[in-house]
């Protein structure tokens, strides 16, 4: 599965939009970092028709390949490439300007193509939440049959609710009347999958008369007889074509963005506000809840006071720009009960906001790097037995190697006890 960006740098809207920077990177290196994410693919290229964006993804480590300027399109330039890769190649066309790009929608579009012989290209749709975008050309509405295959695409609001229009006397008045209408719109975004035979035979099609009354590309697809499966995602993306879009992304990247480092003492009291109220939200309804309600913060901010000063000892802090720390991890020598094991995390807790986000992952894989380097070959940890986070334990290659019980206001709770060894591996 090979994904290929096309990143044509002259844009009518927002010129060389894809070396604009985003949080300090230029987008096209967001989008193809996203783009690396997705499980499903062996290899991204990023096809471009200028030296700037070649030299700019070459230097950061990215695959780039110089194409013709000639080009019409993003499939022409992508065809052109696939010329060259293996046959019967899968190649999903991201485009250049999709810096929020979901992994999943990568791996749920390649796998649609794959589960249906009979499709050539597959495609995502989002489900449509506001009149605006059910009103704008500019984004583009998508119809589909019962088995997902697009029936059309159009940048007018289609299907036409006739009755509700009627009686509401105009297509607004009747989504505000009934936001429920809604669900009858799906805005198709910009990510398609061929196989590799089907792009070259379609590259070389005539523009059709529906695609050019449109300006939809898609549509010569449709009105030459093939099949474009249809997948719903739900997860969202922005394409950046004007400067309103720009901002909007660099906001939820910012939002996005962690930085991992090491905690200082100034630290402490953010750092215990989060182990309180993750401990607060996490545990309800498996703490006892006298438990919960006398965690105080400032006894946390003793107890990592007392540890920071201890040797041997690091704790590491994810930090967001707009809510500051929101997760930390720690670890050191171990406590007299060490199970075999060389060294202990003593505690690793996140705000629920920022779970399931891959924060936790990134964090928790750094910090078994950080203990390998220091020198030691293994590492252990408790939690509890009821604990709802010991899948992700599981998941990050712990194994049960020991239990034990830990008190909680009284009330004795068995723990478990998961180790990593051969950390050095």
């Amino acid at each position: 599965m090979i994904a290929v960006i096309p990143a044509r740098y002259d844009s009518v809207r927002l010129p060389g939009k894809l070396l604009l920077e985003i949080a300090g990177k230029p987008l096209i290196l967001l989008t193809l970092e996203q783009t690396k994410k997705a499980s499903i693919l062996s290899r991204v290229i990023v096809a471009t028709d200028d030296e700037r964006i070649f030299r700019v993804v070459s230097e950061n480590g990215g695959e780039a390949v110089m194409t013709s300027k000639e080009h019409r399109s993003g499939s022409d330039r992508i065809a052109e490439v696939a010329k060259g890769l293996p046959e019967g190649s899968i190649i999903v066309n991201v485009q250049g300007d999709e810096p929020l790009i979901a992994p999943e929608t990568i791996n749920a579009a390649v796998e649609a193509l794959l589960n249906d012989p009979s499709a050539d290209v597959s495609t995502t749709c989002e489900a449509i939440v506001n009149i605006a975008d059910v009103i704008s050309p500019n984004v583009v509405k998508v119809v589909s049959n019962a088995n997902g295959d697009a029936l059309y695409f159009s940048r007018s609001p289609v299907p036409f609710l006739r009755d509700a229009v009627n009686t509401a006397g105009g297509l607004e008045f009747a989504i505000k009347d009934d936001p429920g209408v809604l669900i009858n719109f799906k805005k198709h975004t910009g990510l398609y999958v061929y196989h590799r035979e089907f792009l070259l035979k379609y590259a070389k099609m005539e523009p059709t008369r529906l695609e050019q009354c449109e300006m939809l590309e898609q549509l010569r697809i449709l009105e030459n007889g093939a099949k474009i499966k249809v997948v719903e995602v739900k997860q969202y993306s922005i394409g950046v074509d004007t400067v309103d879009d720009l901002k909007k992304v660099q906001q939820i990247i910012e939002e996005r963005s962690v930085k991992i480092r090491e905690a200082s003492s100034l630290d402490i009291p953010a750092i215990a506000k989060v182990h309180v109220e993750s401990w607060k939200q996490s545990f309800k309804g498996i703490a006892p809840e006298e438990y919960l309600n006398n965690m105080s913060v400032g006894k946390r901010e003793a107890v990592f006071a007392e540890r920071l000063s201890e040797p041997l000892y690091t704790m590491l802090v994810s930090e967001n720009r707009s809510h500051g720390i929101i997760g930390f991890i720690d670890f050191g020598l171990p406590e007299p009960e060490n199970f075999g094991h060389e060294a202990r995390i003593f505690s690793f807790y996140f705000l629920r906001q920022f779970q399931r986000r891959g924060f936790g992952t990134e964090l928790f894989t750094l910090c078994l790097k950080k203990i390998a380097d220091a020198g030691y070959r293994s590492v252990c940890l408790d939690t509890l037995e009821v604990s709802p986070y010991r899948g992700f334990y599981e998941k990050m290659g712990g194994r049960i190697v020991a239990k034990d019980s830990h008190k909680l206001g009284g009330v004795e709770f068995p723990t478990v006890i998961y180790g990593w060894e051969n950390l050095q591996k």
